[in-house]
């Protein structure tokens, strides 16, 4: 080391002494700012986390806030429906009793004009023959001058006949102002159909417009999933009668993962409801539980022949389990009531529901067809379990029909 000189070496010294020295500084300088950088680091990402997760929050209390506004809307949009719903029904009464009147007074101002037409002749002439009498009825003696007892039997003859003619008279007055009395009832019963047929019209309007807006909501609120809705479809595709398909859903639907196999949770006490259910619609019944049908077999369900473009409504509170066409019975509705048991609506020419749907009693839930060339019958099958019930039974005509 003699080369370096002995300043060299104190001059190394010093630098090493001030490098040892400024060790810990540099120590304090640089180790602290990268733990503090990554620090800063962690918490703005957490800020940021956090900051999403709120946003995230928001939006869920937004939707779940939308979600229970728009079944609040439907809610609301159900009770206008049941209420707009039994306006169309008295509507619908109102003007088929209209339609029935009216029917009835054209066969009597028919029957009453043909039956004066066929008098009118006979009639003219005893008129003709009472306006002569009654005009100038002669003294018996100035018929029969010579002979008194002609005169006399002619004036019993003239006693005897003026009274017959008078009643006659009567007959033709009565005959004439029957006639004019139907034709004023003809044309009033005319009004009040119009009427009738106008506030249905209205009815109408109003429930569609009102089943337009629920449509609309409940197409956010969907309870069925798209594979829910593609396995009732092959069950329809596969099912060869009613009978069938609701065997396939009951043994399909508890295999959903999906809330349509549950009993409906408002839905209670259907089996205490006999004799007290509303008739789904306006009609007589034309075939009855029990009888016998031309392909053979006996009626499972009852028939109810309506009117065109009448509206059916949902007899119970309950979850529409089926909704859509089927083979040849048109639009079928199978409605889970509770308590296992079930009711098939078939022959609609619309359904306003879907599948996965809950409805009320008194609910519109379908139309029929309003084709003149099909014929508008409902089909009303009530089934417990596998075993079918008659629903006349269960039926107040006196609430409908």
């Amino acid at each position: 080391m003699g080369f370096i000189g002995k300043n060299n070496m104190q001059k190394l010294g010093r630098k090493i002494i001030r490098a040892i020295l400024l060790l810990p500084i540099l120590s304090i300088s640089f180790l602290p700012f990268g733990s503090i950088y990554a620090q800063n680091s962690n918490e703005e990402e957490l800020k940021r986390l956090e900051k999403e997760r709120q946003t995230h929050e928001n939006r869920a209390q937004s939707l779940d806030k939308q979600a229970n506004n728009a079944q609040n809307e439907i809610n609301a949009l159900n009770q206008k429906l049941i209420e707009a719903a039994d306006k169309q029904r008295q509507a619908e009464q109102i003007a088929e009793q209209s339609e029935k009147k009216l029917v009835d007074l054209r066969n009597i101002e028919r029957a009453a004009s043909l039956q004066f037409e066929t008098r009118k002749d006979a009639l003219e002439e005893i008129i003709v023959a009472l306006i002569a009498v009654e005009k100038d009825r002669p003294p018996a003696l100035a018929i029969s001058p010579d002979n008194a007892t002609e005169a006399a039997r002619v004036a019993i003859l003239m006693g005897l006949i003026a009274p017959q003619l008078n009643a006659k008279a009567a007959m033709i007055s009565q005959e004439i102002g029957k006639v004019r009395q139907v034709r004023q009832d003809l044309l009033m019963g005319n009004a009040n159909y119009k009427q009738a047929t106008e506030n249905l019209e209205n009815a109408r309007k109003t429930t569609a417009i009102l089943i337009a807006q629920r449509r609309e909501l409940i197409a956010k609120l969907n309870q069925a999933s798209g594979v829910e809705r593609q396995i009732i479809s092959d069950i329809a595709q596969k099912a060869s009668n009613l009978r069938d398909l609701i065997a396939r859903l009951g043994q399909a639907l508890p295999q959903m993962a999906s809330n349509l196999s549950d009993e409906p949770s408002f839905a209670h006490g259907f089996a205490n409801w006999r004799g007290k259910l509303m008739p789904p619609s306006n009609g007589i019944i034309v075939q009855k539980y029990g009888d016998n049908l031309a392909e053979g077999g006996k009626a499972t369900g009852i028939t109810i022949r309506t009117r065109a473009w009448a509206q059916v409504l949902a007899p119970f509170d309950g979850k529409v389990e089926f909704a859509a066409p089927f083979r040849t019975y048109g639009r079928v509705l199978i409605i889970n009531v509770g308590d296992k048991y079930r009711i098939i609506l078939a022959g609609m020419g619309a359904n306003y529901v879907e599948a996965g749907q809950e409805i009320l009693a008194g609910e519109p839930i379908g139309q029929m067809s309003q084709d003149k060339n099909i014929v508008p019958d409902l089909y009303m099958e009530i089934r417990h379990e596998n075993d079918t019930l008659n629903p006349s039974e269960w039926l107040n005509i006196s609430k409908g029909g």
